[in-house]
């Protein structure tokens, strides 16, 4: 288990659980800056200062963060899927588009889709699997993420040091 977290990892998480710079402010006692520029990466002590409460909350709310390259939702309500890897839940879908940093727009038009599928598909529960009608988006977006280097190493992780790495050596 990490015992620091990571500016994306920090982004991640918040955006899989809906909440906004101001949230994370507000339980840190921060500015809103302050979350902004440690998401950027931007501040120096912020996450050896801050990591403890962090992950202590995120972990409340089923968030936890097995390495610093990845992340991984926690619950005892998961589906049954396909374990052919044709299966994508909400929790894996909305961590990678945001490791990516992409919007919802991005993506769906990275992938030829429209953007509501992947709208609809971001407001199930996190362990909830995307199910759209065309069988061949799910196909398309794990193609499209693990082509980004973000591995899906079980139902309810994920898994981006080749990501990172790569944006590093650019």
């Amino acid at each position: 288990m990490s015992k620091y977290i990571t500016p994306i990892q920090l982004r991640v998480a918040r955006n899989v659980l809906n909440l906004g710079v101001r949230d994370i402010a507000d339980i840190l006692k921060v500015s809103k800056a302050t979350i902004s520029k440690a998401e950027l990466g931007k501040t120096r002590d912020f996450f050896y200062k801050h990591s403890p409460a962090l992950i202590n909350f995120f972990e409340q709310k089923g968030i936890i963060f097995p390495s610093e390259y990845s992340i991984r939702y926690i619950s005892n309500n998961l589906e049954k899927i396909d374990q052919t890897g044709n299966s994508l839940n909400r929790f894996q879908l909305i961590s990678s588009r945001h490791v990516m940093n992409m919007s919802q727009t991005e993506l769906a038009k990275a992938i030829g889709i429209d953007k509501g599928i992947i709208s609809r598909a971001e407001q199930l529960l996190n362990e909830e699997f995307i199910k759209p009608q065309d069988d061949s988006i799910i196909f398309r977006l794990r193609y499209f993420f693990q082509q980004h280097n973000i591995d899906f190493v079980d139902q309810l992780s994920i898994f981006f040091k080749k990501y990172i790495d790569k944006e590093l050596n650019c």
